[in-house]
């Protein structure tokens, strides 16, 4: 880790670029600053002293960034465990602690699988891994040494994962300023990189020196002429406006190398991208398509799917409605029930019945609840059985025909429903059966304890956040 000293001279070149290209930036589509994130940067503390930084993880810079205070230890530590619990369900526990976590910001850290480490630890750590696995699986050339950029860093806890599971010849972090000012002094900080700050006036850079990490605010993309072996953009594309999300693909199309990847990890519905298909897909290929993580880190999260993008060198235009309905499906927790969809939809190979069924169930996406029980078609119960009796479940548990809601879900749990959809089919009968236990879950997960929202819906017997999320979901209007 680096010296004092050393910190100090990072943090005076940070500032002086973002003192010099903050309005700048601001003034261009990349760096417009989201709804979302305006929230955040006026609820939490930004731009920590020198003293502040070696303890930052304490306080609320990281709030927004999964790294949120619980207010006491007590609940500090419960927390780190229910944390363990979910992802634990994603990457094996052996993997994650194998990783080392940082001591720089003072996080507070608690012995969970023989390891103490912190409940962002093991959040950004499932992510790191997950990154690592998909570029083994499809950059043409894994093992030489990668020129990695991410967009929007958080405060650049995957960063520093990342350099313990690749091969990194050089790390570039675009972000906005209140983001970049802490992530890029923490990854040069635990690092020890050397510093390339990426202003707006200044020369193209063509390429940045192996043992380098560059910084720079949105506004800069048009100098950066390196070309990436990774590029990286974890749950802000789906925060920005379409706009922007339009001129970053753009951008990225560009300076993608030869073999490279492009992974998204995002969802939609939640600012300028309404539908799956507005992420501007022309000119890459999707490589894979799957529901991001086993479990999300909260019950009603929106749930991002992850896409693993290539240069299409063809220029065949993507299935925007298939992915539409896929990346919707996906929002209900199908993750596990449609992979084997995923795999065959980016492999051009979904056979006819059940690319005819899905093109149903699109209909199913839309705020009528006439056209919603049109989609459940025969065709698509018997090609995609569970998943039809899960629809036709919540649809019926929204409109309070309880009855029918519970024979459904049973149905559909018959049927071999799985993963989170489980536990959501799971937790709707409890509420109508007003048990506030999960009677038909029987996997080896504790989502009562990992979800405390879960455990207070079934108390109350509540059904309205559940029909709250329904309705949000369904309301993108596919058919239209």
């Amino acid at each position: 880790m680096t010296s004092i000293q050393e910190l100090k001279s990072n943090f005076s070149l940070v500032q002086d670029l973002i003192d010099t290209d903050a309005k700048k930036s601001a003034a261009t589509v990349w760096g417009r600053t989201s709804e979302f994130w305006e929230g955040i940067f006026s609820e939490r503390s930004n731009f920590p002293s020198m003293v502040d930084f070696l303890a930052f993880r304490r306080a609320d810079f990281g709030y927004g960034m999964a790294d949120e205070r619980q207010g006491e230890l007590a609940r500090e530590e419960e927390h780190a465990r229910r944390t363990t619990e979910i992802f634990r369900q994603t990457i094996d526990p052996a993997r994650i602690t194998g990783l080392d976590e940082s001591p720089l910001g003072a996080p507070f850290v608690f012995e969970n699988f023989g390891a103490l480490r912190s409940a962002a630890f093991w959040t950004n750590a499932t992510t790191a891994i997950r990154i690592n696995d998909l570029i083994d699986r499809h950059h043409t050339d894994a093992t030489k040494a990668l020129n990695v950029l991410e967009i929007g860093a958080g405060w650049g806890c995957v960063s520093h994962l990342l350099y313990q599971l690749l091969d990194i010849a050089s790390y570039t972090i675009i972000d906005l300023p209140e983001n970049l000012f802490l992530s890029t002094n923490y990854v040069a900080a635990t690092q020890g990189a050397r510093l390339v700050p990426l202003k707006m006036a200044g020369p193209s850079i063509d390429r940045i020196a192996p043992g380098s990490l560059a910084f720079g605010l949105p506004g800069c993309l048009p100098v950066v002429g390196q070309k990436y072996d990774v590029v990286i953009n974890s749950f802000s594309l789906q925060e920005m406006d379409l706009a922007t999300v339009e001129s970053y693909f753009s951008w990225i199309a560009d300076i993608l190398a030869p073999g490279g990847v492009f992974l998204s990890f995002n969802s939609h519905g939640k600012a300028g991208v309404s539908k799956p298909s507005d992420y501007p897909l022309s000119g890459f290929r999707i490589s894979e398509l799957s529901m991001f993580r086993a479990y999300p880190t909260g019950l009603l999260n929106t749930i991002p799917y992850e896409m693993v993008l290539s240069s299409a060198t063809d220029h065949a235009e993507f299935d925007g409605k298939t992915l539409d309905v896929l990346g919707c499906l996906i929002q209900f927790g199908l993750g596990e029930n449609l992979k084997e969809i995923c795999a065959s939809f980016v492999a051009r190979g979904i056979d006819q019945e059940a690319q005819l069924a899905l093109n149903d169930l699109s209909g199913f996406f839309s705020s009528s609840r006439s056209d919603r029980t049109k989609a459940l078609s025969l065709r698509a119960e018997q090609t995609l059985p569970a998943i039809t009796s899960y629809l036709r479940a919540m649809d019926a548990f929204a409109a309070d025909e309880m009855e029918a809601a519970k024979i459904a879900f049973s149905e559909a749990i018959r049927l071999q429903l799985r993963g989170f959809a489980k536990l959501r089919a799971c937790a709707h009968i409890a509420i109508i059966d007003r048990r506030r236990e999960l009677g038909q879950w029987d996997e080896d997960f504790d989502a009562l304890f990992a979800y405390p929202e879960l455990k207070r819906i079934l108390e109350d017997s509540d059904s309205g956040p559940f029909k709250v999320q329904f309705n949000k979901i369904v309301s993108v209007n596919l058919g239209s």
